[in-house]
């Protein structure tokens, strides 16, 4: 990710208010690692490789905090960060 991206997710984080501490240590400082899709499991289920099969995805953005390592994720497109 470059630091542009990295500025855009920073100010859209910080305008949805996400800015707490970390939940398992309680520092206040993280960073932003990169981005990254969460697949979801179809109902019914589709045969990978069979036309037609693209399972959905939700885009998200990882954060990390700089003192344990914790991962939060947020969902790009609440953020409203368009790709």
């Amino acid at each position: 990710m470059d630091k542009q991206r990295q500025e855009q997710v920073i100010i859209a984080l910080k305008e949805k208010g996400a800015t707490q501490a970390c939940p398992r240590c309680r520092n206040l400082e993280f960073e932003v690692i990169g981005e990254s899709m969460i697949t979801l499991n179809r109902e019914p289920p589709m045969v990978p490789g069979l036309p037609g099969y693209a399972p959905p995805a939700i885009p998200i953005i990882l954060v990390s905090c700089t003192n344990c390592g914790y991962i939060a994720q947020h969902a790009t497109r609440l953020l409203n960060l368009k790709r």
